[in-house]
């Protein structure tokens, strides 16, 4: 289990941020962007970070049609399941596409605990990032008024 139990999605958390806050526009030109610098400086196939980052984004997309992604609860949730969403849909690609593909016994485990771990970080994380857009803008008030 290792590290891997403890993995913290910070890219499927920016772009739910990025949703939430700036917009679809904004959330899947960043997921576009961060996919294709990871594709940019891997070694592995061309295009597959950059599909499995649009894929989060779809995700997403598709389930703030169904949760809130202003509560709590929906933050816990979508990025929850946009988590599992990611870890799954890069199984089934390089099961897909590699012949020798191996995953350890526990893969779904370490799956579900990433998911709910990274779910619980989000509210968390988008608490932070809302004050330091508050602090931000309270500075930059100040800095207009003087």
């Amino acid at each position: 289990m290792g590290s891997d139990f403890f993995d913290l999605d910070l890219l499927t958390i920016l772009t739910a941020y990025l949703f939430l806050s700036y917009g679809q526009t904004a959330a899947g030109t960043f997921a576009f962007g961060q996919g294709f610098l990871i594709d940019l400086f891997s070694g592995g196939l061309h295009g597959l970070f950059s599909m499995i980052c649009i894929g989060v984004f779809g995700a997403i997309y598709l389930g703030c049609r169904f949760f809130d992604l202003q509560t709590p609860k929906g933050q816990v949730i979508l990025v929850s399941l946009a988590v599992l969403f990611k870890k799954i849909l890069l199984l089934f690609v390089l099961v897909l596409f590699s012949q020798n593909v191996t995953f350890p016994g526990p893969f779904l485990w370490i799956s579900v605990a990433s998911a709910i771990i990274t779910g619980l970080m989000a509210t968390i994380i988008f608490y932070l990032f809302n004050r330091l857009r508050a602090i931000s803008f309270e500075d930059t008030r100040s800095a207009l008024t003087k």
